[in-house]
């Protein structure tokens, strides 16, 4: 049994569950139009708060940039814009369908992953990545919120996206061969504050004081700690074992919002949600048992 490895799959499997109930925060910031700021403000919280890990650990190594700065600090302007493209994608099409091409990634990391890292391509894999993407289809069809903008531009958003998230994974698996999660997580999420700082500096955002706590919460746990979990638990997972993992964080976005939002879930929810689970079950599971 390789207990250690099938700890990290589990690290991985909890970060997608906890980043499934960013929607509900979202909705209780209510600043539709101004996601930008959210991020932004979730990013600098978040790099204030690894500073001071590293700081208080005496990690002091960790704020050096280590062997890759330009691939490093383009993860982090990458991160950025998959983040920026998601929200036009669910702005010009229903959000089913926007997630559904978004989840794609796993797919292109699946099928390149025995090109770009060698893994070998296990039929297992195929086997969770088709319940997985089925589940996807389900949960898609009851997307039926019609986004403002051009189905075309909102399917190349999502198609963007999609592939921005499949090459950010290949970028951090090659990051964490020799770089500290520490450091990967605070100079991603530093990029992320800088892009974003010239379009949110002097402007005035009217947020309530649920809305800043939602904030606080969002920097501190989504992405500052459940980031740097992801980060390290991700150097010992194979890439296309993260990607149909992944699926958990649209799936639990369901519950999530069935509890806290009072929204409904038909048949094809459920159903969907049924599958993404199974399939992230069989992949922690064959991770636990076999070496």
């Amino acid at each position: 049994m390789n207990e250690g490895r099938g700890l990290d799959y589990i690290l991985i499997a909890g970060a997608a569950a906890l980043w499934g109930s960013v929607g509900v925060f979202l909705r209780w910031i209510d600043l539709p139009g101004k996601e930008h700021f959210v991020v932004f403000v979730r990013s600098a919280i978040s790099v204030a708060f690894l500073a001071a890990v590293m700081t208080g650990t005496g990690r002091i190594g960790d704020f050096r940039i280590g062997g890759h700065p330009v691939l490093l600090l383009a993860s982090g302007a990458l991160l950025t814009l998959h983040w920026v493209l998601f929200l036009k994608a669910l702005n010009n099409l229903p959000i089913g369908d926007a997630v559904f091409i978004t989840y794609l990634a796993p797919v292109l990391v699946a099928l390149l992953s025995p090109l770009v890292l060698k893994e070998r391509l296990e039929g297992m894999t195929l086997l969770a990545l088709a319940l997985a993407l089925g589940g996807m289809g389900l949960i898609s069809l009851t997307g039926s919120e019609a986004g403002a903008g051009s189905p075309t531009a909102g399917i190349t958003f999502a198609l963007c996206s999609a592939v921005s998230y499949a090459l950010l994974l290949f970028i951090l698996k090659f990051l964490r061969e020799d770089t500290p999660a520490l450091t990967v997580t605070f100079y991603q999420t530093a990029v992320n504050a800088a892009i974003l700082l010239p379009f949110c500096a002097f402007r005035d955002f009217k947020v309530t004081p649920r809305g800043w706590a939602s904030l606080i919460v969002l920097g501190l746990v989504h992405t500052g700690l459940a980031g740097l979990v992801y980060v390290f638990a991700v150097k010992r997972v194979k890439a296309q074992h993260v990607g149909i993992i992944a699926y958990l964080e649209p799936a639990t976005a369901m519950l999530y919002g069935l509890v806290f939002l009072g929204e409904r879930l038909g048949w094809q929810d459920l159903a969907g949600g049924f599958l993404i689970v199974l399939a992230g079950a069989m992949v922690i599971h064959r991770a636990w048992t076999l070496e």
